[in-house]
Order: structure tokens, then C-alpha cells, then sequence
């Protein structure tokens, strides 16, 4: 008989027979799950498949039929003898091997033996065997017959908790040979009733949770067996082997200037390179060293320079591509390879085989996502492969190179340059800025990280376009890096766009806050390239104590040379404006048309910076995308926004020119105190500088509605400080101011 061996993990059961003890089966019972286990449990499921059996719940009795037929060949003769026992099943069972016969009929011997014992009579005993003989006949011959060689070890998995007489059923096969797994999905207690001494079967040792619900070894069995019977991918020979980086030394710049006998000299092989160079080992001259070594490749090598980004698909590539209705993902990789195509007929092998080399790696998405990633590299690669095989000129030269000069920005990009890669030419990839981006997946993949990095600029194409750096020149921008990263020391206007936030704060702050830097203010704060601007923007209505000395003398202190005044609303001229008739034009679908206004000869913002252009175009986006301005019902409200800010005052332009996000705010004091109000294009004018980041005080001593009440949003703080006052005359709030600061003030006063 079979002896019982020790399961030390659940991966036991699959060493083959010839590795194990002489004679030696697993007998073991699992009451935990969880993934690993369920792979090794599918595992099983797939030996079983050849040379086993699955029962779930059940054995079952036998059927009427099947009893019919066991006393047609064997008669009702019964006795408990081995001799009888072997007889029996020698004519039963003519297929078993011999000493499985024998192990049987000892098995039966033992087991009938241990129910006479318990009292069990000779007709229990006897139904006991025929019902054993059936199993044997109708379920479990598979186990016995046509097993091949010693390696093979038949296999029983059984989910549920066994009765009396599968449990002696399940021994006789064990001892016969048998490996059997029970999966006790419900914990161990109700199968301690039948093996009370847990003597039979050894608990497996692993760790894990409770089967989920629903759980079910036939279930698995089908999906195996469904999946079996799915297509697979077909591979593609080439005539070479490709070998990617066995090759390289420390100095891949070097390297892949080698042609192809100094690479490698075994003809079975293409010898090619799959590297990244990121940073700069020579910052000074990086660019002249980078176009005399793209050069210096280029007199043997065609090269292909992707820079930035690698092109999507056109609609004409797409179009190309004839397609079908797929149900499974080898059907999208076996079909669509079949769609590469090269003017060299030799590189459509090597194509296929990296585009299914390739795509095996990356099934675990969504059939049709993983369709259109299909399609999409078989585009990208016809593309470039014909770009380099072309039959014009330079392109006879053998070898091929793709320089990938930037950072992989999708996944798309890192997947088309791994299959690249996997074709008979280099592929290299090269960022200034160092080792960003998307990193590569494929392990043989050869990175190369200089110390020292620069910023990325267009990639060289003549020596006219070399920028030569001087030491110094190199050395001041590392000391910016260091002075102004994280220090809260700024280089001047180092940012090029905010994010104005307007505070809410009590009125007293009002002065406070005004002289305060943006850096020194609360709230302010540094996003990447982005700067958070607290800002003001407030209404204050009425005169406290009914004193409009002290009133105005508060309202001079606000003053400066450089502050923005507005003395009365409506505040803007309403006569002709260039931009009525042409704001159809730059305005489409509610979209601003920056390019447009940029390249228009009457644009305001033509003279200064190109950042603060783009950021002034983009903050006019925003309040158009805001709706914070009510629409007047005329579909207008869009027009007139795009009419107001192009026909601002040049001053408020130049205060833009000015601005440095991290240091002093431009700023507005508007007033109205007559009986006038503002009109919308006041409101949308001041919107507009808020969201620039302009400071905005609006002094309202009538308390009358302003700006406020052309907004469909809470912008603007109002603060309520005393009686409403009407008719009051401005001063000449420079004069004043003066007047009241005094020998210490005018020491002292900050500018």
C-alpha cells in the first residue's frame, strides 16, 4: 500500500511521483483561501483534468441502472474474504494494474472487516461493497487506467465534508495511490463527525481567509476547460534572434556608435540597444556634445527623432487597419498582426513577433480598451518602420535607431517604445531633466543617470542652434536651484501664473494686509509651478463714527504712487471700442481664441511678456467658464466681458507687466459716493483684476449697491463700518496722507 507523506504547502501536491518518497501519496484538508491558494487550488483542478476526478457535495448513490447492470455481470455473490475481493474485481475491472487490484481488494478487506466489527450485518457490508464498486466503475476508473509512467500521481478533489463511506472510500484510494484534496469551505467542526480523531487527512498549513460565497471547484473547472479551448497566440520566428543589451558596456553613448561585428559575433543574433541617457555628464557643452554624437551615429545608422511626444494614430492610420468583432484578446493579437506592414519584406517578421511579444505583457485591461492599444501600435508601428526602411538615400544604411528625446508621458508611448525595442534596431531614449516620466517595464531595459542635469530644450538640429554655456553661466543657474527651491527666497518672478485667493478678514485688517507681500501674507502657498496669491477684494460701506476727517485720513494711509485710482463709477468710457464688432471672431463656442487676439495688430497685450499674455488669455477663459457676471438675457454677457478686458486702460496693463506673484500686489482703490452706480462693464473689469490678483478696495460711504450687484457669485467682501454719509468730495489723498505721517513717519515710512 501507498504510504501518507507530510504536506508542507499546498505546491506539494503537484512534484510528480518519481520526486517523492517511493509509494507515497498526499491525503490533506483546506479550510483557508485566498488568491495564491486559488491558483494553486486551479492548479490542481488542471491535473485532475488529465488524470483525476472532481466531486463537489456528493459522491451520490448509484443509480437504478447502474445496479442493474452490476448484478447482470457479477451476480449477488458477497464475502468477506480478500481472495473474493480480488476476484471480484479482476472481473470488474480488467484495466486496473495488478498491485492496484491487489490494494483494492485489500482495502475492501480491511474496511468490511472494521463494519463487522461495529455490528454491521451481511447485507450492510454488502451494500456497502456493491455501492463501493460502482463508485469504482462509474466515477473513479479514470484513476486507475491509463496513468502514465511513476510521475504521474492521480489526483481526487473533493469540496464538501464527506459520510462515513466516502470517507472509507476516499482511504482505499488513497492507499491505492491516489492524492487526494478535501477543501472544507465551512471550517472543520462538521467534519470532525466523521473523522473525530482527524486521523484521516492532515490540514494543510496556510494562511488565509474564508471561501467566498458561491465558491465552486466545477465552476473553476468549466472556466479552465473554457479557457483551454480558447485560441492561442501564435508566435513569430525570424530568422535572427534578436539580443538586446547582452552586449553594452557602462558607456552606452559609446556603445551604440559600435556596428554590428563589434557588438556580438555569433551570426544567430542582432545585437541591439534598449537604453535611457538621463541628465548630463557634461553640462556646459551638453547640447554641442549631443549633435556631434547624433551626427557622428548618423554616418552609418538611420535615425528616427521623436521629440516630446510620439504622434497618436491619425484617422487615415486607423482607417487602414481592417478590423473584426473580437471575443477574445489572442483573436485581437493573432488578427491584427497580420496587419504589420514594411517596404522591407525581411522586417515584418521581426514586426509581429515584438508586436505579440509585447501585447502578451499588457492583457490584464478590458477587451475593447485592449483592442484600440492594439490597433494603435500596429499604426505607430507601420509608420515608423516604413519612415526608417523608406527606399530613399540614407535609409539603405543598416542599421536603424529611434532617439526618444523628452519623458513618456502615457502608457502608450512606454509600450510602443518596449515593442520598438524588441525589433533589430536601438532604441534610446534621452532627458536632460533626468530619469522622469513613465519608467520602463521591460527588465532589460539599460539606464544611464548622469549626476548632474539641465533643463530640456529643442533638441539641436544645426550647430547655429547651440546655446554654449559658460561655467559661471552654469554654475549661477545650480545656485538659483539650491536659493530658491523650498527656501521661501524667490527669484524674481520666478513664478509665471497664480491662483488669486480672496481673503476674508476683518476690516481693520484691510491695512494690514495692504503693504504685506504676497509671500508674508497667510494662505500663501507654492504649487509646482504655480503660486496661491491671497488677495483683497472689498466693499466697504458707510463712514464710522459719522466723522469724514477720520475717515479720510484712514482712506490716505491706503495710498501709494502706485495704486490704481478710480474716483466715481460708471468708471469706463462707453464710447467706441475697436472690439465690438470684432469679438465674434475671437470668441467661439464660448471659447477664446488666444491665438487669434496674440497675432491680431491691435492687441493690448502685444508689447508685454509672452507668459503674462498667456496667463492674462487664460485668466479671461476663467471668467467667461466662471459665469460669475449675470447675463443680461441677450446672450451678450460673453461679448462684452471679451469687449471690456481687450479695451482696459494700458496702465492696468503695465501694472501686469509689473506684477511678481510673490511680492507686492497691484492695487485698486475705486470710490463711489455720488448717486450714480457702477455699470456691468465696472463689474466685469473688477472681476477680472481679481482673478489676475489685483488688490480692489471700493469705498461706498452712501452704502448703496455697487459692483456686487451685477454678480451671480459671493467674490467680493463687504464690510458694514458705520453711518451712511452722501455727497462727500474726495481730498487729495496724497496730500493728506502726508500731512498726517509726521517727522517719524516720513523717516520711516516704506516708500
Amino acid at each position: 500500500m501507498y504510504r501518507r507523506i507530510e504536506i508542507n504547502t499546498l505546491e506539494d501536491y503537484l512534484i510528480p511521483g518519481n520526486k517523492r518518497p517511493e509509494k507515497s501519496v498526499y491525503y490533506g484538508r483546506l479550510t483557508t483561501y485566498n488568491e495564491t491558494i486559488k491558483k494553486d487550488i486551479e492548479a490542481f483542478i488542471t491535473e485532475t483534468m488529465r488524470y483525476g476526478v472532481c466531486i463537489e457535495e456528493r459522491i451520490g448513490n448509484p443509480e437504478e441502472k447502474h445496479l442493474a447492470y452490476y448484478t447482470e455481470i457479477m451476480g449477488n455473490s458477497y464475502q468477506l474474504d480478500k481472495g473474493f475481493f480480488l476476484q471480484q474485481i479482476n472481473k470488474w475491472m480488467p484495466r486496473i494494474a495488478t498491485d492496484k487490484k491487489e490494494i483494492l481488494a485489500q482495502s475492501f478487506f480491511e474496511i468490511m472487516q472494521g463494519l463487522a466489527q461495529k455490528g454491521k450485518n451481511e447485507n450492510m457490508q454488502k451494500n456497502a461493497y456493491i455501492k463501493f464498486m460502482c463508485w469504482l466503475y462509474y466515477k473513479f476508473e479514470r484513476i486507475f487506467t491509463n496513468v502514465p509512467g511513476s510521475a504521474t500521481v492521480p489526483k481526487l478533489l473533493f469540496q464538501g465534508y464527506p459520510n462515513q463511506y466516502e470517507m472509507l472510500f476516499f482511504n482505499a484510494l488513497s492507499s491505492a495511490g491516489c492524492d487526494i484534496l478535501l477543501l472544507l469551505t465551512r471550517g472543520e467542526e462538521e467534519y470532525k463527525k466523521v473523522d473525530t480523531a482527524l486521523a484521516f487527512s492532515q490540514r494543510i498549513p496556510a494562511e488565509g481567509g474564508v471561501y467566498p460565497e458561491g465558491f465552486s471547484i466545477l465552476s473553476l473547472r468549466e472556466q479552465l476547460i473554457k479557457k483551454e479551448r480558447e485560441p492561442k497566440v501564435v508566435q513569430v520566428s525570424t530568422e535572427k534572434r534578436v539580443n538586446t543589451n547582452t552586449w553594452l558596456s557602462t558607456e552606452p553613448m559609446e556603445d551604440v556608435l559600435k556596428p554590428q561585428n563589434m557588438r556580438g559575433s555569433d551570426d544567430g543574433f542582432v545585437y541591439n540597444a534598449f537604453v535611457g541617457l538621463y541628465g548630463a555628464e557634461d553640462v556646459a557643452n551638453y547640447y554641442q556634445n549631443l549633435l556631434t554624437w547624433k551626427m557622428q551615429l548618423e554616418t552609418d545608422a538611420r535615425v528616427c527623432l521623436i521629440e516630446e511626444e510620439i504622434p497618436k494614430a491619425t484617422f487615415e492610420e486607423i482607417g487602414r487597419i481592417p478590423r473584426k468583432s473580437y471575443t477574445l484578446i489572442p483573436q485581437v493579437i493573432n488578427e491584427l498582426s497580420s496587419h504589420i506592414t514594411c517596404v522591407n519584406r525581411d522586417m515584418v517578421p521581426y514586426g509581429k513577433a515584438a508586436f505579440v511579444q509585447t501585447l502578451e505583457q499588457e492583457t490584464e485591461q478590458p477587451l475593447q480598451k485592449f483592442t484600440n492599444l492594439a490597433i494603435e501600435l500596429v499604426c505607430m508601428m507601420n509608420r515608423y518602420l516604413n519612415l526608417l526602411y523608406e527606399n530613399t538615400g540614407s535609409s539603405q544604411k543598416t542599421r536603424k535607431v529611434i532617439l526618444f528625446y523628452g519623458e513618456i508621458r502615457t502608457q502608450t508611448e512606454r509600450i510602443f517604445l518596449e515593442m520598438m525595442a524588441r525589433m533589430p534596431m536601438d532604441v534610446i531614449l534621452i532627458n536632460p531633466e533626468g530619469n522622469k516620466g513613465i519608467n520602463i517595464k521591460n527588465s532589460l531595459f539599460f539606464a544611464k543617470n548622469y549626476e548632474n542635469t539641465l533643463s530640456r530644450e529643442k533638441f539641436p538640429s544645426d550647430i547655429k542652434d547651440v546655446r554654449f554655456q559658460t561655467v559661471a553661466f552654469h554654475a549661477e543657474r545650480e545656485l538659483d536651484s539650491m536659493l530658491y527651491q523650498d527656501t521661501g527666497i524667490y527669484r524674481d518672478r520666478q513664478f509665471t501664473k497664480a491662483i488669486p485667493v480672496t481673503l476674508a478678514n476683518t476690516y481693520d485688517e484691510i491695512q494690514i494686509l495692504w503693504d504685506e507681500d504676497a509671500k508674508f501674507r497667510p494662505n500663501f502657498q507654492i504649487y509646482e509651478d504655480k503660486v496661491a496669491v491671497p488677495v483683497l477684494f472689498a466693499k466697504v460701506s458707510g463712514v464710522p463714527s459719522a466723522d469724514p476727517g477720520r475717515y479720510w485720513d484712514s482712506v490716505a494711509k491706503l495710498y501709494q504712487d502706485d495704486v490704481y485710482i478710480i474716483r466715481d463709477f460708471p468708471f469706463l468710457n462707453h464710447g467706441f471700442n475697436i472690439w465690438k464688432q470684432k469679438s465674434g471672431q475671437l470668441m467661439v463656442n464660448q471659447r477664446i481664441q488666444y491665438q487669434r487676439i496674440k497675432e491680431h495688430p491691435e492687441n493690448p497685450f502685444r508689447l508685454i511678456r509672452e507668459s503674462v499674455q498667456d496667463y492674462m488669455l487664460e485668466k479671461l477663459q476663467e471668467l467667461v467658464d466662471s459665469k460669475v457676471i449675470e447675463d443680461n438675457g441677450k446672450n451678450e454677457t460673453n461679448r462684452l466681458i471679451l469687449e471690456t478686458v481687450l479695451g482696459m486702460d494700458k496702465n492696468l496693463i503695465r501694472m501686469m507687466q509689473q506684477y511678481d506673484f510673490t511680492k507686492r500686489i497691484p492695487k485698486v482703490l475705486a470710490f463711489q459716493t455720488k448717486e450714480s452706480a457702477p455699470c456691468m462693464d465696472d463689474a466685469i473689469l473688477m472681476a477680472y483684476l481679481n482673478l489676475l490678483g489685483f488688490d480692489i478696495v471700493i469705498y461706498v460711504p452712501t452704502g448703496y449697491n455697487s459692483v456686487e450687484s451685477y454678480y451671480t457669485k459671493h467674490v467680493i467682501e463687504e464690510y458694514q463700518v458705520g453711518d451712511y454719509l452722501y455727497d462727500l468730495k474726495i481730498p487729495n489723498l496724497k496730500n493728506r496722507k502726508k500731512s498726517n505721517e509726521g517727522i517719524m513717519g516720513k523717516l520711516f515710512r516704506r516708500r
